[in-house]
This record gives C-alpha cells, sequence and structure tokens, in this order.
C-alpha cells in the first residue's frame, strides 16, 4: 500500500485430541460445528518498540458489521480438519474393506494395515497444506486490517491542514501547502481506504470457506493474538533433517517401500506411474492414496518377483528426489526466514528514528514555534508510512514462519495436538 506525504518534505502423532485427525485406529467422527466467538472489533497495532500488539480498540470503521474473534491457532486447526480430501482419506480408513473371495480365505492383514498407513500420512500431508494456505491468508488478513487502520489515522492528519489551506484560499492569505494538493492526497487515502475494505472482503470470502465457516456478508473474521517476532535466527541445516525426519509425505513413502510385497505391488506400480507424470519427480500428497487401490492379489510368480525388485529400486530412488526436494524446500524457508528477520529489524529502526523526529516536532508546537503544526503533520506522515511499512515487514515474517512449518510437515503434526512431532 503506497503513502503519499504532506507539501514538498512528505508502512507426534498425538492420540485422538483433534476429532477429525487421528490415527487409523482412533475412532473418529465428523467435524463439530464451528462458531467463533463475537467480540468487540481489536485492530493489531503496534506498540512504542515497534512490535506488533493486541491492544484493544473500538473502531472499525464498519458500521453494522459484527466481527468474530479468529487466532493462529484457532485457523490452523479448522483448516486442517476442514480439508475436504483428507477427510475422505479418513473416512475410508474407517469403513471396513467390503469382502471378497480373497477375504474370504484371511484376507491380506498386511497389505490393509499398510494401506491404512498410507492413507493416514496421506491426510497429513494434506491437512498440513491446508493448514499453510489458509495461515498464509490469515496474516495477509492481519496486514490488511493493520494498515485500514493507519489509512484512517492519515485522515486524522491531513483533514485538519486542509481546512486551513481551503479557508487562507479563501481569505487570500499566503499558506504553505496547496489545497489542490492536499485535496489529490486524501483522494489517494480514499484509494487505499477502498482497497483495503476490497482486501479484507476477499480474504473473509477465501478464510470462511477454508475454516469451514457460513458466509455472512455483515460478519468479519478478526485476526487476534500476539503478533512479535523471533529474533532467534534459524538453522537451514536443521530445518532440513526436521523436515526429513517429520514431512508426512516422505513417511509414507518410506512404509510403502518398507512394505513392498508381492502382495502390494500394484500399490507401488500407480504411485510410480503418477510420479513419472509430475514435472521434476514431484508427488502430490493426495496420490499417496493410489497406493492402496484393492486390487486382486495374486502369487508370487517369477516375473512378478522381478518387477518386484525393479518398483523397490524405483520406490528408493522417488524417495530419494524427494527428500533432496522437501531437504531444500525447508532449507530454503529457513533462509527465508532469516531474511525477513533481518528487514523487520531494519524498518523498526527506521521507525525509531520517525518516533524521535515525530516526538521533536510535538515539543515544537508546543512551545507555539512558527509553523510547528505544519512540520508536525507532515513528520506524522512518514511516521504513519514507517508503521504501515513495519506491519507489512512483520506481517511477511509471519507468513515465512508458517512456510517454514509447512516444508517440515509441523502444521500437520500441530493439528493432531502434538506440537513437536514425533
Amino acid at each position: 500500500m503506497r503513502w503519499w506525504g504532506i507539501g514538498v518534505a512528505m508502512m507426534g502423532l498425538g492420540g485422538c485430541s483433534a476429532p477429525s485427525i487421528v490415527r487409523s485406529e482412533c475412532p473418529s467422527s465428523p467435524p463439530p460445528a464451528i462458531e467463533l466467538p463475537l467480540i468487540a472489533p481489536i485492530v493489531p497495532v503496534l506498540d512504542g518498540k515497534g512490535l506488533p500488539s493486541s491492544t484493544p480498540r473500538i473502531d472499525t470503521g464498519r458500521e453494522g458489521v459484527s466481527s468474530h474473534r479468529l487466532t493462529e491457532k484457532d485457523c490452523l486447526l479448522l483448516a486442517a480438519a476442514q480439508s475436504p480430501s483428507a477427510n475422505l482419506l479418513e473416512q475410508e480408513n474407517r469403513t471396513a474393506p467390503a469382502p471378497t473371495r480373497c477375504t474370504a480365505r484371511g484376507g491380506n492383514p498386511n497389505r490393509d494395515q499398510l494401506g491404512q498407513s498410507i492413507r493416514y500420512h496421506a491426510a497429513l500431508e494434506l491437512r498440513n497444506r491446508s493448514a499453510a494456505e489458509a495461515l498464509e491468508r490469515y496474516f495477509e488478513l492481519v496486514e490488511v486490517e493493520a494498515s485500514a487502520d493507519l489509512v484512517r489515522k492519515g485522515f486524522a492528519v491531513i483533514d485538519p491542514v486542509l481546512a486551513k489551506a481551503r479557508e487562507a484560499r479563501v481569505r487570500n492569505v499566503r499558506y504553505p501547502l496547496d489545497p489542490d494538493e492536499l485535496l489529490r492526497q486524501r483522494s489517494q487515502l480514499l484509494g487505499q481506504q477502498e482497497r483495503a475494505e476490497l482486501g479484507s472482503r476477499l480474504l473473509n470470502l477465501d478464510l470462511q470457506r477454508r475454516l469451514g465457516l457460513p458466509h455472512q456478508p455483515r460478519e468479519r473474521l478478526w485476526p487476534v493474538g500476539d503478533f512479535s517476532i523471533d529474533p532467534t535466527p534459524s538453522d537451514p541445516e536443521q530445518a532440513a533433517t526436521a523436515a526429513l525426519a517429520d514431512r508426512p509425505e516422505l513417511r509414507g513413502l518410506r512404509a510403502l517401500h518398507a512394505g513392498l510385497t508381492p502382495e502390494t505391488l500394484p500399490d507401488a506400480r500407480e504411485l510410480l506411474g503418477l510420479a513419472r507424470t509430475n514435472a521434476g519427480g514431484r508427488m502430490p500428497g493426495v496420490s499417496l492414496v493410489l497406493m492402496v487401490q484393492h486390487l486382486a492379489h495374486k502369487g508370487p510368480d517369477p516375473a512378478t518377483l522381478a518387477e518386484l525388485e525393479t518398483r523397490r529400486q524405483q520406490l528408493a530412488e522417488l524417495i530419494a528426489t524427494r527428500e533432496r526436494q522437501i531437504a531444500d524446500e525447508a532449507r530454503a524457508a529457513a533462509m527465508t526466514l532469516n531474511s525477513q528477520r533481518i528487514r523487520t529489524g531494519l524498518a523498526r529502526d527506521r521507525l525509531r528514528n520517525w518516533d524521535e523526529r515525530l516526538a521533536d516536532a510535538v515539543r515544537k508546537r508546543e512551545a507555539n514555534q512558527p509553523n510547528a503544526e505544519l512540520l508536525e503533520a507532515q513528520v506524522r506522515m512518514e511516521w504513519l508510512k514507517a508503521r504501515l511499512e513495519l506491519i507489512g515487514e512483520v506481517a511477511a515474517w509471519h507468513r515465512a514462519r508458517v512456510k517454514l512449518r509447512a516444508a517440515m510437515g509441523w502444521l500437520a503434526w500441530e493439528a493432531v495436538g502434538t506440537h513437536t512431532p514425533p
């Protein structure tokens, strides 16, 4: 969002605590009805240290619109629970397979157990993705709402100066600022306000759908919580190690490789065929379900045994490819987070500089120095711009943090109730 100044000088696996995200052996039920608490609006603002906080404000600029409290944790849990494809996979895990001639003779419990494990990890991968996408929108909404609050503050600065410039023109009195230029700047603020309003509406539409909430035109989601940042650097190699250990997709692939037998060979064949159709061998999490198609079981003839060894080698190569891609994804996410931490610190330093200049301008106005009122208005607009820039950098840091957690697969494990993945 662009600002203009005034005048020439002028911002794991954790049991069954989450109903719809459980181990295959845990009882599960459909996601419960969702009702977020109605609250007095809270606008994320910046405190004196340049760190975001959740200071209560009762002015949202939207009459007749009710706001519903939404925390980052609520957003993560609801988005993960409302992942349609993941819920279908878990529903299949809870449904007993239809009896066949094979199962009538005793079935293949090993393949059934492997299928449950694969579906479970595929569902986790999908929930990890759903949570990451929803949290990306969540922090975009934080930025939009905080920016809209600063735009409203801009009117409080420019309107009094515009009124005096108009009065001076009517009285034919010399005034340092041109009312036409001030009107142009005010029009730009109105445009920024409209863009922020549209951005809020679009993000609410998107988030309400992702979280399983009904669309209500006169209701908005309102992000609340502590939006401060962690200054601790992230280690890219530790992130890569965590991703290799915890990413659900890799766990599912390794389970298939470890359980590869003549009976599970069709599953590997389906998966490898899909992997070849994806650029770079990248396999979406939902493809894991193809491993567990209920195909006819055949005895291990020599041709089957030969194919088994080939498929085992191909699976190992696919796992190695995805391990490298996922490890690099985690490394890149950690590097991005570290860079964003530095940019946020620089933006905070710039804001502190404008804090000092604004305090000096206020002192001059209180001392009735010549043109001190205009100086304060100019400095205050730059101060608001610096606050807006810091809000953008802080929101970007949180989005980078979400991408890192998603790259490591941790969003899914948090959704099942285990903060530290197994």
